[in-house]
């Protein structure tokens, strides 16, 4: 069975064109996980920082109770 060379054609160019909107969703995609990953390294770095800021500070001290219904 031969496939008429017009057929062929319209199928050839319906494949690259799905091939292209293949890509271009491929490309999409992956330029949101870089910028999700780099989201997720700044959030990391702020945690750290948070922990270390907190590792700095002097324990907080307890108020003393309140003595004035005694």
């Amino acid at each position: 069975m031969t496939v008429p060379s017009a057929k062929r054609t319209a199928l050839e160019k319906k494949r690259a064109e799905e091939r292209a909107t293949h890509l271009a969703e491929v490309a999409k995609l992956s330029s949101r996980v870089r910028e999700l990953e780099e989201t997720n390294t700044a959030l990391g770095k702020a945690i750290g920082l948070l922990h270390a800021m907190s590792e700095e500070e002097p324990a907080a001290t307890p108020a003393p109770p309140d003595q004035s219904n005694s």
